[in-house]
């Protein structure tokens, strides 16, 4: 099942990454669409955008490849996914490899930086969306109660194994965040001050909205599943220990279906936090940066006039 939903959300990636310098080009420059589309070849040409872009192309041709010369017999196997695994990878660079992140220049701090803040979003937020979408309403079923033998140990799995990525991946976000702060921030009056720093506050908020609804399924939910289905216990640390004492008085004595039901309903919720909060990275990719609005203003030039999207 996890083979499909990949080549499912591959074949979504590919038009998504293939429009996107158009996109980029209407909204940064405020060009009509067919303007934009006329003026791509010299836009691929004369900037650094357009190599990037050209580079990302031939990384989701190679995906499309892929996805079509694999077949179903493919997609069983584990070659086929580790290479889109590393194309799909290079391709979250190339969105770093333009914009803000790459005003340094290629391969700087701030755009592996931004890269890895890349992943750990991907990490999490998507497989917060292939397992409300696509993984949890087929295998977890409120009108049968669970009563199959195989779905307790095939539920506890998957919540495990999306759980430790899923810790990882806001690990990520957060120390990645943290350097974002200070390089395109820096404090507190710009980030009250600026539509920029008002946006990175809507993200945070919503950071932290998700954070306890994600510790809930990590240092609760997913232990009460390996018990239901049978797995061996794990002492649980000291963020999993506080975390048991917060929430157990909630939950407990409720039997394993309910505690599954529990888990899809509340990952359908961090779903759509997450989604409201990538909402709000997709705005910030369109405005300039609070430190950089800032000192336009303090030496007198029109902040509202600063692109810093896309540069050239």
């Amino acid at each position: 099942m996890s083979n499909d939903i990949l080549f499912l959300e591959a074949k979504h990636y590919i038009p998504g990454g293939v429009n996107s310098p158009v996109r980029s080009f209407n909204a940064v420059g405020g060009t009509p669409f067919f303007t934009a589309v006329n003026m791509l070849p010299l836009v691929i040409s004369g900037t650094h955008f357009g190599r990037v872009w050209m580079v990302r192309i031939l990384l989701l041709v190679f995906l499309a490849i892929i996805f079509l010369v694999s077949g179903k017999k493919g997609r069983e196997g584990r070659t086929a996914l580790f290479l889109m695994l590393i194309i799909v990878l290079l391709v979250s660079m190339t969105e770093s490899a333009y914009g803000h992140p790459a005003d340094k220049g290629d391969f700087s701090l701030r755009e592996i930086n931004d890269w890895f803040h890349l992943l750990g979003a991907e990490a999490w937020g998507g497989g917060l969306l292939a397992l409300s979408i696509l993984v949890l309403p087929r295998i977890i079923k409120p009108e049968d109660a669970l009563k199959s033998d195989i779905r307790p140990p095939l539920i506890a799995g998957i919540a495990r194994r999306f759980s430790v990525m899923a810790g990882w991946g806001v690990a990520v976000m957060a120390v990645t965040a943290a350097i974002n702060y200070l390089t395109y921030i820096g404090g507190a009056r710009a980030l009250l001050g600026t539509p920029y720093g008002l946006t990175v506050a809507a993200k945070v908020i919503l950071f932290l909205v998700l954070l306890p609804l994600a510790a809930f399924n990590r240092y609760v939910n997913v232990p009460a599943l390996e018990q239901w289905a049978g797995f061996p216990a794990h002492k649980p640390g000291i963020a999993g220990r506080a975390a048991r004492r917060l929430y157990l008085p909630f939950v407990q004595g409720r039997p394993g279906h309910q505690m599954a039901i529990l888990f899809k309903r509340l990952v359908r919720a961090e779903m759509f936090l997450i989604m409201a909060l990538l909402f709000c990275a997709a705005i910030l990719s369109h405005e300039a940066p609070a430190s950089h609005y800032m000192h336009m203003k303090q030496t007198g030039h029109d902040a509202s006039r600063s692109l810093g999207a896309m540069p050239g």
